[in-house]
């Protein structure tokens, strides 16, 4: 059947109308294999939607409901529960951006997402070049508990060692930056500036300074952007 409005259909009809099993492009462009009840999809179905998001799993009246998967253009999948078009119930979201969710959702947006991560312990920590540091760091929901149902956040740190101008009759040597790595330095918070690494070892016979990670205990919240929650189509 072709459609005066546009699109086509290839499939069982019953009365005039779309019914079982069958293959419908709409005016739109967008494509269905599937099943139909009374025109609309309903059942188990596959859709590429126009803008190259595509939808596999159940349908009832023409809307995504029970179970199904979304996988978006820009990569983003979601495999779990749906109603009436949006996410809604137990499901697993993998964003494009490395973010994870597990859990619940409530029309077609996470109930336990994170709003921003914490990074545990001082204000401030001292630490020797060449020496590992640990950072421990929470995802925290907005009443304060740890989102256990969320991972794949990144956190960028700059580090960097105190910035002390010597004078020139000073023996201490302190760190040196690389040639090819000259940079400014940052003013900190802390009432000094510091010199972003990457650093090269201490002078011959330097006793090795120490170097501060200014900010280790602030909260640093989560983008605006936060792409957990994915709309429809």
């Amino acid at each position: 059947m072709k459609y005066k409005a546009g699109g086509r259909y290839e499939g069982e009809l019953s009365h005039g109308m779309r019914e079982g099993h069958g293959h419908l492009v709409d005016a739109d462009g967008q494509v269905y294999w599937g099943s139909f009840h009374k025109n609309k999809q309903h059942g188990q179905g596959r859709m590429v939607f126009r803008n190259g998001d595509e939808y596999e799993g159940d349908w009832v009246q023409g809307q995504r409901q029970g179970h199904g998967v979304l996988r978006r253009a820009d990569g983003s999948t979601y495999e779990g529960q749906w109603h009436r078009g949006v996410f809604s119930g137990l499901g697993n979201m993998a964003h494009c951006s490395g973010v994870v969710y597990r859990g619940i959702w409530i029309n077609g947006h996470p109930v336990a997402r994170a709003t921003r991560m914490v990074i545990l312990g001082p204000e401030m920590m001292d630490v020797v070049q060449g020496c590992s540091l640990t950072l421990t760091v929470e995802l925290q929901q907005d009443n304060g508990e740890i989102a256990t149902s969320e991972d794949g956040r990144v956190l960028e740190i700059s580090a960097g060692i105190r910035y002390v101008q010597l004078a020139a009759y000073s023996d201490v040597s302190f760190f040196r930056v690389d040639d090819g790595h000259t940079r400014t330095p940052i003013q900190t918070p802390f009432g000094f500036q510091c010199i972003p690494y990457p650093l090269t070892s201490s002078t011959s016979g330097a006793q090795e300074p120490e170097a501060a990670l200014g900010g280790a205990g602030a909260n640093s919240a989560i983008p605006k952007e936060d792409p957990s929650g994915l709309p429809g189509e």
